[in-house]
């Protein structure tokens, strides 16, 4: 059924889903409904586990809103003061995003630990299950499409939705298993244990999700970036493409910005390597499949570049060939010519 409504939700490239707004715009839809339901659990059957659970949809819908916000500001076109754009926007949210879910788990945590809720009652725990798998239905069905959305656009803000759905949809499941399991007799402080579970499972997620953010906005290195680059390079690599070192990679939300050095012959006129450079940058481009900003510099060939150069037919070769300069995240990265 989950599955079912995913791909109905997807339909095709076409669909009316044609910006990341659009999906968070559905999951705020899908959180209101769903955190109905969750209250609706707890109130009919109380708890610690069904506590942390709706405590955790009211905070979806708070980043949800965050994700609007965060996606329109990303999207707006560079300017002066932003000559890069606003897409760094997307991971300042994702981050914000972190700390709410880390500032819940910790006062959740603390009033679980506590004992500041309404104590678990399992007169009406058919009810409870109706509601709660309900909401758990809906929330993986979201979850998958906000997935879809970040892998479609690239985007941060709804890679963190989709954590946040993908993680309530799990603790709805370790809360119906809980109940099930004082239902069937034993000490209700499984359902303490659960909640404190669930808050783990939180802090874990805060954590991973500042983390990512933190890393984009101070600009380190992207090592799943870089190898992506070594492998485009290696794939549609060319025998004038004599040397690629000194590259740096920068995210700016879905968009990312290169800069490197690219070798040449150095007898080449500036309109030769001019071509060449650009047929570099699209088969880069046909490989990332997102937008991407290449600012090179051009360098010359020298006689150290020799033993690995494989241009053919060279008129000012001072030295045989002797090995293939290898192409690596590592060897990109440094700033020198030759065998690295």
């Amino acid at each position: 059924m989950t599955l079912y409504l995913s791909v109905l939700l997807i339909g095709s490239r076409n669909t009316w889903l044609k910006k990341p707004e659009h999906f968070l715009r559905l999951a705020l839809g899908g959180a209101a409904l769903i955190l109905v339901l969750k209250v609706l659990a707890y109130e009919t059957g109380g708890g610690a586990g069904l506590l942390s659970d709706a405590a955790e949809s009211i905070l979806n819908m708070l980043t949800a809103f965050l994700g609007i916000y965060g996606t329109l500001w990303a999207r707006l076109p560079r300017d002066e003061a932003h000559p890069y754009g606003h897409g760094k926007i997307e991971s300042l949210f994702s981050g914000l995003q972190g700390l709410l879910l880390a500032i819940t788990t910790g006062v959740l945590g603390y009033s679980i630990l506590r004992g500041s809720y309404r104590p678990l009652h399992l007169e009406n725990v058919l009810t409870v299950w109706l509601y709660e798998g309900i909401a758990m239905g809906i929330n993986a069905a979201l979850a998958l499409l906000l997935l879809y959305g970040a892998r479609r656009f690239h985007s941060q803000i709804l890679r963190a939705e989709s954590w946040h759905l993908l993680g309530d949809a799990a603790t709805s499941r370790l809360v119906l298993g809980g109940i099930m399991a004082v239902w069937a007799g034993l000490p209700p402080l499984i359902d303490v244990g659960v909640g404190l579970s669930i808050m783990a499972f939180m802090g874990y997620g805060a954590f991973q999700l500042l983390r990512e953010s933190i890393t984009t906005l101070i600009d380190a290195r992207d090592p799943s970036l870089m190898l992506r680059m070594a492998e485009a390079l290696r794939k549609n690599r060319q025998l004038t493409w004599i040397d690629i070192h000194n590259v740096r990679i920068q995210r700016y939300g879905h968009a990312i910005h290169v800069d490197g050095h690219v070798t040449f012959p150095w007898y080449w006129s500036l309109r030769e390597a001019h071509h060449a450079l650009k047929g570099l940058e699209e088969a880069l481009r046909a490989e990332f499949s997102r937008p991407v900003e290449f600012f090179w510099h051009m360098d010359p060939c020298e006689p150290i570049c020799c033993p690995y150069c494989e241009v053919p037919d060279c008129p000012y070769r001072q030295a045989p060939f002797t090995q293939r300069l290898a192409i690596t995240p590592d060897t990109l990265f440094l700033n020198q010519k030759g065998i690295r």
